[in-house]
């Protein structure tokens, strides 16, 4: 029997590696997306921590509101970074979603045509096989009927 060759097998582990490196890179980002969501959380809890604080300095100190405010006003900042930091890297790991998918469908593009090529591959085996056990048949009847004729 003949052994199958991909004619792809290249292109195939090529696409395999791409979509290797897109998992990787992906989960990277995802990654980096969680500790961007994290910090933002902890950033959320400082700021109104802070924000208790001012008001329990307007009713029992206000001598230090000013100070609290200040915070309130840097940790409001912060804050607003933070949620930009999260939203940029929403986007980024956005866009490595997509070359992901893309990376997913090329392997999977080829692991089908390899699939399909197999498949038509011992389909051509099968006929050669059976071509063969045919012709073995009709010999051996012809034989058959040669031998009888002459006993």
């Amino acid at each position: 029997m003949a052994r199958f060759h991909f004619r792809f097998e290249a292109s195939q582990r090529l696409a395999d590696q791409l979509l290797d490196m897109a998992k990787r890179e992906f989960a990277q980002e995802m990654r980096r997306w969680q500790a961007c969501a994290d910090a933002l959380a902890a950033q959320r809890d400082i700021f109104n921590n802070a924000l208790e604080g001012q008001r329990s300095a307007g009713m029992h100190s206000p001598e230090d509101l000013a100070i609290w405010q200040n915070y309130v006003f840097e940790q409001r900042r912060r804050l607003k970074n933070r949620e930009a930091e999260k939203l940029e890297q929403e986007e980024i790991v956005e866009k490595t979603r997509h070359i992901l998918i893309e990376a997913h469908r090329e392997a999977e593009k080829f692991r089908r045509l390899k699939e399909k090529q197999l498949k038509e591959f011992l389909q051509k085996e099968l006929l050669k096989e059976q071509k063969i056990l045919d012709e073995t048949g009709q010999i051996l009847h012809w034989q058959q009927k040669k031998h009888s004729l002459q006993c």
